[in-house]
C-alpha cells in the first residue's frame, strides 16, 4: 500500500476508522479508569513514548485527577516505514528517579510488542517502581510478536496501517484529528 503523499493528500484518500468523538469519548473513559486504580495514591508520574502518542497523551491527561508529573521518553522501530523494523532504537531515555513511584507509561499503538517489551524491561531493571501500568490507545493484538501486559486499552484493531491522531507515515498525517486507514 502506498499511501498519497502530503501535498497530494485528499480527505476522501482516507476511510475514518475511529472519529474524533468516538476517541474522545473512549480516552475519558480510560482516564476514569485510571482515576478509579489510582485513587488512592498521591501522585501518579505518566511516561510517554513519542512521537505517536503527543495527541492522546494530551486529551488523557486533561481526565486524569490525580496530581501527575508527565515525562517523555523516544523509542523508535519503524523509520519511514510501515511495519516494524524488528530493532527498538532507544533515542531519549531520560528519566527522573523513579523508585517508589506510581508509574503509568501512555503509548499509542502496541503492534508487536517489541518496542514496548524493551522499555517496560529498561524500566524495571534501572527503576524499583511500586507500580508500573500500560495504557495505549490503539491495541493491535494479531501482530504481536512479544507479550505486554497491557492495563488500560482504548480500542482493538485489526492488522492494517493506520494513520491520524498521532499515527504517522514518514512523519505526516499526525495532525489528523481522527484515526483513518488509506483507501485501497
Amino acid at each position: 500500500m502506498t499511501l498519497p503523499s502530503p501535498s497530494s493528500y485528499k480527505a476522501d484518500q482516507l476511510e475514518i476508522h475511529f472519529s474524533e468523538e468516538q476517541l474522545q469519548t473512549r480516552i475519558r473513559e480510560m482516564a476514569a479508569e485510571i482515576n478509579q486504580t489510582y485513587q488512592n495514591s498521591e501522585k501518579l508520574i505518566i511516561i510517554a513514548v513519542l512521537k505517536g502518542s503527543f495527541m492522546f497523551l494530551a486529551d488523557l491527561v486533561r481526565h486524569i485527577t490525580i496530581p501527575c508529573q508527565v515525562e517523555f521518553v523516544r523509542l523508535a522501530s519503524y523509520g519511514d516505514g510501515q511495519v516494524s523494523s524488528g530493532t527498538v532504537k532507544s533515542v531519549d531515555l531520560s528519566l527522573p528517579p523513579l523508585t517508589g513511584e506510581d508509574v503509568l507509561v501512555v503509548e499509542d499503538i502496541i503492534d508487536t510488542g517489541l518496542t514496548l517489551h524493551f522499555f517496560l524491561e529498561y524500566l524495571t531493571s534501572l527503576h524499583h517502581t511500586r507500580s508500573l501500568k500500560l495504557a495505549v490507545l490503539l491495541d493491535k493484538k494479531e501482530a504481536r510478536q512479544k507479550e505486554v501486559p497491557v492495563d488500560f486499552a482504548g480500542f482493538p484493531v485489526g492488522n492494517q496501517f493506520l494513520v491520524g491522531y498521532g499515527l504517522d507515515f514518514a512523519g505526516y498525517y499526525r495532525n489528523l484529528p481522527f484515526i483513518g486507514v488509506v483507501k485501497q
